[in-house]
């Protein structure tokens, strides 16, 4: 790319030091101090709805056929470091190993993780497995510094997320 074409127009017509005497390809800025939608009324984007969008992808061959785990591996910043496949399971359940999911920070130097998977039965309830499941790696995490940020239970029209449930 040549710099001429990351410029706007207004810098590559007019040259240094020259004052701009046409107004017209000036734009008009407006300045309010009571914003028309307020805070409550501004649609509420949450690291669990960003990390979904990008995760959904990767569950579209078995949202209604067969259970899979995956993980995203976030850095300090929580910035996506990557995504890796847990576990593939039945109709029932998949494994969630807490020493695989760890194994897999330390080698790619994560420190957060968000954990996902599906119910083929399209249901975003959180059962009593995936509530222990959570807790489990939330515990083992904090033994190496590392952080459990979310598990996050995908579905085709949505999600549902350990943290924004207040488990």
């Amino acid at each position: 790319m040549n710099e001429k074409n990351l410029s706007s127009p207004l810098i590559n017509e007019t040259k240094a030091g020259e004052d701009c005497d046409d107004l017209t390809l000036l734009s008009e800025v407006e300045i309010k101090y009571k914003p028309e939608v307020k805070p409550k009324d501004r649609p509420r984007v949450t690291m669990a709805m960003e990390a979904y969008k990008l995760i959904k992808p990767f569950f579209e061959g078995c949202l209604y056929h067969h259970e899979e785990a995956w993980v995203m591996l976030l850095n300090t910043s929580c910035k996506v470091l990557g995504v890796a496949r847990l576990s593939v399971g039945n109709q029932e359940h998949t494994i969630i190993d807490p020493r695989t999911t760890l194994q897999l920070m330390v080698k790619t130097n994560a420190v957060n993780l968000i954990i996902f998977h599906n119910h083929p039965s399209q249901s975003l309830a959180f059962s009593p497995e995936d509530i222990k499941i959570t807790k489990n790696m939330m515990k083992a995490c904090k033994l190496l510094n590392m952080n459990c940020l979310d598990h996050i239970i995908v579905g085709e029209d949505g999600y549902s997320s350990y943290s924004e449930e207040g488990y």
